[in-house]
């Protein structure tokens, strides 16, 4: 479960903000959209999270950068855990945004911390980067209390790593191995490849990173989770199809080996390659429409592959099923997901529909939760939480904020949350004058 997250100097954030998962605590819909953990993990009276959690906010007021501080967050893990075990770096590192609009940041860094919930036990995970460089690395748990698990900090003359716990013995073994640690690549990458005292801990933190799911434009993960679990999600997402009156009456998942004949036509066919014993193949999904003779009787189907045949399934339908197979996986799973633009091309009884899975007790048993950026403001008024709730804002020198509804104190729990957004109560709404026309 993630709990924090904090960004500061990355994109159009300057400050430091945090966008958290930790419901305040009131009543507001506690049985359906809030789970408790145990107290031995967070402490009592801060032990409840939030199933969901809504981003709204103008165009290029930030709700996107909040989705890619984290997804840039995981890249830096997992791609680096990749490299590692390949034999071969690659720099993540040399694509960190920092805020641009402010002259005198030099030398400020880029921060970024995770709070979460891995196999039972809380971990903080911090990390700093200045000039594409990492200086500093940081990894807290708590079991009786919050305890370091290892700092890493660079200088000039390389990377100094302290390990809580580590046998005397080791140290010198230690110290050789990482003294020459690059400033592109993480220790906590590095070291959970090692068969190292402390490798368990690591090893928790990078399988959450691994199972944290993100779904944007150019971010969708394949078409693989369809064919898992023995097909249970694939069959479930055509039941969700169908009832939904999509016209899909079945789907599979298939495999063009001849990859370079499929051309890129789509913002998330690029993420459906794999590869296998038979070579490198091209994932699509095979869908089956009925046909009718001239008295309504079915008489066959006809084959659309979605990505090939891409245009003749609507746009919508499309994009709901390159995400809803990690819907699915997500709820089974207890994971997180995050979701880009959530309402994008779908309507809203759809959009409103995969939220209610996840503030459900029946459909998410297993406490998955859900973070989207959104601007169907409908959605507010749906049996939400005010600290479900998210809205970012941008001053006029580009800097970034973001603030909860809980935040407002003015606002009642029966209110309806979207009026007063679009009066903007909440925060200022984008200001478009009717009646003008551009001057030339």
């Amino acid at each position: 479960m993630l709990v924090n997250f904090k960004i500061k100097n990355y994109r159009s954030f300057c400050d430091e903000v945090n966008f958290s998962m930790l419901a305040v605590p009131n009543k507001e819909y506690a049985d359906t959209n809030v789970f408790c953990v145990d107290e031995k993990i967070l402490k009592k009276g801060e032990n409840e999270l939030l199933k969901s959690a809504l981003i709204y906010g103008a165009n290029a007021s930030g709700k996107t950068n909040i989705l890619k501080a984290m997804k840039f967050m995981r890249e830096l893990v997992l791609i680096d855990v990749k490299a590692q075990s390949a034999g071969r770096i690659v720099p993540v590192i040399e694509v960190n945004e920092p805020f641009s609009f402010y002259d005198f940041l030099g030398g400020t860094p880029t921060v970024l911390e995770m709070d979460f919930i891995s196999n039972g036990i809380f971990y903080s995970y911090g990390l700093e980067i200045v000039n594409k460089q990492i200086i500093k690395e940081v990894l807290y748990k708590r079991e009786e209390r919050l305890t370091l698990v290892f700092k890493r900090e660079n200088n000039k003359t390389g990377a100094k790593v302290t390990i809580v716990g580590l046998e005397t013995r080791l140290r010198p073994l230690f110290n050789k191995l990482f003294d020459k640690l690059s400033d592109k690549k993480l220790f906590l990458s590095i070291a959970s490849t090692l068969s190292l005292p402390f490798s368990q801990d690591l090893e928790c933190v990078v399988d959450w990173f691994r199972k944290l799911t993100i779904v944007t434009d150019d971010d969708s993960n394949g078409f693989e989770v369809y064919s898992q679990e023995e097909n249970r999600y694939r069959d479930r997402a055509l039941r969700i199809l169908q009832n939904a009156d999509f016209g899909v009456k079945s789907f599979s998942v298939t495999k063009n080996y001849n990859p370079d004949e499929v051309e890129i036509r789509t913002p998330y066919i690029q993420n459906q390659f794999g590869y296998d014993s038979q070579g490198e193949y091209a994932l699509d999904l095979e869908t089956a429409f009925a046909v009718y003779d001239k008295d309504m009787q079915k008489v066959g189907e006809k084959k659309v592959l979605l990505n090939k045949d891409f245009g003749f399934h609507s746009d919508g339908t499309y994009r709901l099923m390159c995400f809803l197979g990690h819907i699915l996986k997500v709820l089974d799973k207890g994971e997180v997901l995050l979701i880009d633009e959530i309402d994008s091309k779908l309507h809203f009884l759809v959009v409103d529909f995969i939220l209610g899975l996840f503030n459900s007790k029946e459909e998410n048993p297993n406490n998955a939760q859900l973070i989207c950026t959104t601007h169907n403001v409908m959605l507010m008024d749906r049996q939400m939480r005010r600290d479900q709730i998210y809205f970012t804002v941008k001053d006029k020198y580009g800097n970034s904020a973001i603030d909860s509804l809980i935040d407002f104190k003015e606002v009642k729990r029966n209110e309806l949350f979207s009026k007063k957004y679009l009066a903007g109560f909440y925060t200022r709404v984008p200001g478009i004058r009717r009646g003008r026309h551009f001057e030339t």
